[in-house]
C-alpha cells in the first residue's frame, strides 16, 4: 500500500476514535464486567517491541528485559544508543509505523515511552493489531484520547498498564484499605503538592531555528504536533511545558500522586473545577498553579474537595501535624471528620495516620486487596499478558479514569475560568471551546 495513504488512513482513524468516544456510552466511567483477555501469551517469554528506547523508556526495557525484545524504536538513535549498545542483535527503527507493520507477526506487546504527545498514535495502531501496552504517564495528551483509549482496548481485549508504577506498591493499597475500614472516618478533603516542574514553565516557545541533531529525525519526534522548526528547547527534554507536546507539571505528577486518592475514594465523573495560576498560555503551562476539584454528593457519598499543587505552592500544615516540621517537596493528605491520614512522597509509599500518637495506637485493618510481587509494576504487567491477575493499572479499568480526571485540571488551568464537566457526555457545560483540548486536531506526518 502507498506509503503515504497508510499515514492518512491512520490519521483518519485516531481523529475519528477520538471524536466517537462522545457518543459511546462504554468508553466512559468505571468498568465493572470481567475483563476477558484475548492474545495471551502462555509458556513462553513474551515478544516485546519498545517505542521510545532513550531516558524513561531506556528505564521501561530493563524494567521486562527479563522477556525476548525483539525490536527497538527511537526517532534519535543518539538518545536510544545505550538500548541500542545492550541489545545490540534486535532490529533498531525510527517509525513506529513500519516497525508495527514489518514486524506484526513477531510482536506480542509494545512498551510506548515517547513524549505526551505521541503516547496515543502508536499505542492506538498497536492495540488495534491485538498488541499488548504498557505506556508511561499520562496515559494519553488529551481527555478525548483516554476515553477513545479506554474504548478500543476494551474492544481489543488486551492487556495493558501504565506507568504509574506506585499503584502497584503496599502503601498505595494500604491507602484505599485504611479509608474504607473508617480509620479516619468520612473523607472530605484531600491535598496533593508535588515540586514539579524541573523544566522551564511560564515561557514563550523558542524561537532559534537550530539544527537538529543527524541522528533525530524532527519529522517523526513532532509526530501529530503542529511543524514547527526544531529548536534545543524543546527536545529532548523541555518539551514537558508546552501543551503541544507535555501536559505540564499536573500532567507529568498527578497519575503519580492523584493515583492512591483517585482509586480510594472513586474519583470519576461529573465535577466542578477551578484553578489559580502563575499566568495563563496557549503555549506553555505556568510555572505554579492551584487547582480545586469540587464533588458534589455522589450515590450517598458526600461532597469532597480535591486540590492540586505545583511549582513551589503547598496546603497548610494538616492537624496533627509535627510542630515545626515543614512538608516534604511532594505527598498527600486525606482530611476525615475522625482524623488525618498523610503520605509523604510521590507514590505513597508510606501512609501514616495523624498526630503521631495515633498512629502508635492504630490497629490495622486486614488486607483485602492483592499484593503484587516486589511492587514491581512491569512485572504485574507481564504476569497478566501470561494469564495471570490482572494488571492494576489497566486502561479500562483504572488509567485511562485517573488520566481524564488529572488532565481535567488543566482545562481549568488553560481557561482560568470553573469547568463543569459532565463526566456522562464528555463535555464541559456551557463551554464548547473546550472540544478544541478535549479533542485535538492531528497533523499528518
Amino acid at each position: 500500500m502507498n506509503d503515504s495513504l497508510t499515514r492518512r488512513n491512520f490519521i483518519r482513524r485516531s481523529a475519528l476514535a477520538v471524536a466517537a468516544t462522545a457518543v459511546i456510552p462504554w468508553a466512559r466511567g468505571n468498568t465493572t464486567a470481567e475483563t476477558h483477555y484475548r492474545h495471551l501469551v502462555r509458556d513462553r517469554k513474551v515478544r516485546i517491541a519498545v517505542i521510545g528506547a532513550g531516558g524513561r523508556g531506556h528505564g521501561n526495557l530493563h524494567g521486562v528485559a527479563g522477556e525476548d525484545i525483539v525490536a527497538l524504536c527511537d526517532v534519535d538513535f543518539r538518545q536510544a544508543r545505550r538500548a541500542f549498545q545492550e541489545f545490540l542483535h534486535v532490529p533498531r527503527y525510527r517509525d513506529f509505523r513500519a516497525m508495527l507493520d514489518e514486524m506484526d507477526e513477531q510482536i506480542d506487546a509494545v512498551v510506548i515511552s515517547t513524549p505526551d504527545h505521541m503516547h496515543y498514535p502508536p499505542a492506538l495502531m498497536a492495540i488495534e493489531r491485538g498488541k499488548h501496552v504498557y505506556i508511561e504517564k499520562p496515559l494519553t495528551h488529551t481527555v478525548g484520547e483516554a476515553r477513545a483509549l479506554k474504548a478500543a482496548a476494551a474492544k481489543a481485549g488486551i492487556v495493558s498498564q501504565m506507568g504509574n508504577q506506585g499503584h502497584a506498591n503496599e502503601g498505595t493499597r494500604r491507602v484505599k484499605e485504611w479509608i474504607a475500614a473508617g480509620a479516619i472516618g468520612t473523607v472530605r478533603e484531600v491535598h496533593s503538592w508535588s515540586d514539579r516542574p524541573i523544566w522551564p514553565q511560564g515561557i514563550e516557545l523558542p524561537r532559534s531555528s537550530d539544527h537538529p541533531p543527524e541522528t533525530l529525525d524532527w519529522n517523526l519526534w513532532l509526530g501529530v504536533a503542529p511543524d514547527r522548526a526544531f529548536a534545543h528547547g524543546i527536545a529532548p527534554f523541555r518539551w514537558r511545558g508546552f501543551w503541544d507536546y507535555g501536559c505540564g507539571a499536573l500532567g507529568d505528577m498527578g497519575c503519580h500522586l492523584m493515583d492512591a486518592p483517585f482509586w480510594a475514594l472513586d474519583l470519576r465523573g461529573s465535577v466542578k473545577i477551578t484553578a489559580r495560576s502563575s499566568g495563563n498560555s496557549a503555549v506553555c503551562a505556568p510555572r505554579s498553579s492551584v487547582v480545586r476539584y469540587r464533588f458534589p454528593e455522589r450515590d450517598g457519598r458526600p461532597a469532597l474537595d480535591y486540590y492540586w499543587y505545583d511549582g513551589g505552592e503547598k496546603p497548610p500544615l494538616p492537624p496533627g501535624f509535627a510542630e515545626g516540621a515543614e512538608l516534604p517537596n511532594s505527598g498527600s493528605y486525606y482530611l476525615g471528620d475522625d482524623g488525618v491520614l498523610y503520605s509523604p512522597g510521590d507514590q505513597s509509599t508510606s501512609p501514616r495516620l495523624l498526630p503521631e500518637e495515633r498512629m502508635r495506637s492504630f490497629e490495622r485493618p486486614a488486607p483485602t486487596l492483592p499484593r503484587v510481587p516486589r511492587a514491581n509494576a512491569h512485572h504485574e504487567w507481564i504476569n497478566a499478558i501470561k494469564g495471570g491477575e490482572p494488571a492494576g493499572s489497566d486502561i479500562v479499568t483504572h488509567s485511562a479514569d485517573l488520566t481524564e480526571f488529572c488532565l481535567l485540571g488543566n482545562l481549568a488551568i488553560r481557561f482560568d475560568t470553573e469547568i463543569d464537566w459532565d463526566g456522562e457526555a464528555g463535555v464541559c457545560r456551557g463551554l464548547p471551546e473546550a472540544d478544541r483540548l478535549i479533542h485535538k486536531s492531528y497533523r499528518l506526518f
